[in-house]
């Protein structure tokens, strides 16, 4: 199981740059090919006509090139130019297996950027999972370590499921479900079992952890095991049918690590 087709969002931030290299590496990990689609909030020919618009092209087919990755530029759908940058990133995120976006910078929301709720809202509506890159920190390469925030439910089913292309490729991968009594202990130290062993069947080993936690919610403890593990890249239920889970929500504004959610 692999990706085939990757989808990652350029625009005209300095870290579209970083993003592109990302998603450079995992294409070529995964065998797939990469789509690279430039789009801000600005207007459609304002955006087309500008200089960097020109110069990320080049440079992104020089870097496929030189690593052997077959790349496609995605041109602007005609129906879509006079769509919000959302609508017109989640219509080109169907035909892809991943989307990789940034995270909303500290600009997010003025002319031209990033809608501070892109994430969320394209998680809940493309239909794939969506790997977020945060807008600070060093990341070298996405899904060495590897941590899955587990809670029973159709979310984390499909985000762990999305996610496996990834899975079968880390050095390790770490189940980890949080409680607030010892009875949902009890219960997700079973489920965490079954889940390792349905990952076994996939040729993964996954250690696993259920951590009883009071005084503290489950986004910042769920953020704390993630610089403590050193992880690179953290994997979890995106929301519900019509918002954003709120575990989903902290993260995606907190976030230290790429985060692959799905919904």
């Amino acid at each position: 199981m692999a990706y085939k087709s990757i989808l990652v969002h350029l625009d005209q931030a300095e870290r579209s740059a970083i993003r592109f290299d990302l998603a450079l590496d995992l294409a070529k990990r995964q065998q797939a090919s990469l789509n690279g689609y430039y789009a801000t909030s600005m207007p459609y020919l304002v955006q087309q006509a500008g200089q960097h618009h020109k110069e990320s092209r080049v440079a992104c087919e020089e870097k496929a090139d030189n690593a052997g990755v077959p790349f496609i530029w995605v041109e602007e759908s005609k129906e879509m130019q006079q769509q919000t940058l959302t609508a017109r990133l989640n219509y080109q995120s169907f035909f892809s297996d991943l989307t990789i976006i940034g995270q909303p910078g500290a600009d997010a929301g003025s002319s031209g950027a990033t809608p501070r709720d892109l994430p969320e809202k394209l998680i809940l509506t493309s239909g794939h999972p969506v790997l977020c890159i945060p807008f600070a920190g060093n990341f070298k390469q996405v899904g060495k370590r590897t941590m899955i925030a587990w809670r029973s439910g159709r979310t984390s089913a499909r985000a762990l499921f999305d996610a496996l292309p990834l899975l079968t490729q880390a050095e390790t991968v770490h189940l980890l479900s949080f409680a607030t009594n010892s009875a949902e202990a009890a219960t997700n130290i079973i489920t965490l079992k079954k889940l390792a062993g349905y990952l076994d069947q996939h040729g993964i080993k996954a250690a696993t952890e259920s951590r009883t936690i009071q005084g503290i919610g489950f986004g910042d403890a769920l953020l704390n095991r993630v610089a403590e593990e050193g992880i690179d890249l953290l994997v979890a239920g995106g929301g519900l049918p019509s918002a954003p889970a709120p575990l989903a929500s902290q993260v995606l504004k907190q976030m230290t690590v790429p985060v692959l959610m799905s919904s």
